[in-house]
């Protein structure tokens, strides 16, 4: 479980969250909705610390991560909480220059020292998952945005997490996409995934929610 105690964040002179808690429990899909500027994203990178906080702690046993460490002893901390997180970004986020196999290959390889042969049929098994086995030799400037979202979930897969975060995966995606890209997420939540995922659609929301956090 990612336990958020007593979470603050503040921008300047405005304050986003303050003393703001919650659980995201295994095999459970957490969906956080809200209106433009209410601080969905921020709170989807404060959880595995792309974004810090300013008070409070996060916490993935053993790992916690309370807010004002020392910058290096924050960094070492986020880094092992990110290993055992996977993010899919909005914007997919695929490095253009590597082909849809290199690109869900490459955490594996680098971060996890898994061996090229083991790292492709891994990243094979992960794009059939998502209906992308096709794909393999594509380059993210051939794909379409859904199938581009596709890979970028096998990507975020590819180092076995304990909890895939999405932020707004449908968002920028024509209606067949989304409902491909929707068809993969609730895949994933049949299969006991741990979930957390930011939308702005709320008939996606209560669709694919165990719980729903609406921020005001």
């Amino acid at each position: 479980m990612i336990e958020l105690r007593g979470l603050g964040k503040r921008f300047g002179e405005r304050v986003l969250f303050e003393g703001l808690d919650l659980d995201l429990v295994p095999g459970r899909t957490t969906v956080i909705m809200g209106r433009s500027g209410s601080g969905k994203s921020t709170l989807l990178r404060m959880i595995n610390q792309l974004e810090r906080h300013d008070a409070g702690v996060v916490r993935l046993s053993p790992i916690e991560i309370p807010a004002g460490l020392p910058h290096a002893e924050w960094s070492r901390r986020a880094t092992a909480l990110r290993r055992r997180t996977g993010m899919v970004f909005q914007g997919y986020q695929l490095f253009g220059h590597l082909n849809v196999l290199d690109n869900v290959t490459l955490a594996p390889r680098i971060v996890q020292r898994v061996p090229r042969a083991a790292a492709e049929q891994q990243a094979r098994s992960l794009l059939e998952l998502v209906g992308m086995a096709q794909a393999v030799t594509r380059f993210p400037a051939r794909l379409s945005g859904g199938e581009a979202q596709r890979v970028a979930i096998a990507r975020a897969l590819a180092t076995q997490p304990e909890v895939l975060l999405l932020d707004e995966p449908t968002s920028a995606l024509d209606p067949g996409s989304t409902a491909d890209v929707v068809r993969v997420i609730g895949d994933l939540k049949a299969r006991g995934f741990t979930l957390a995922m930011v939308t702005h659609d709320p008939v996606l929301g209560h669709q694919l929610a165990d719980e729903l956090i609406e921020l005001d």
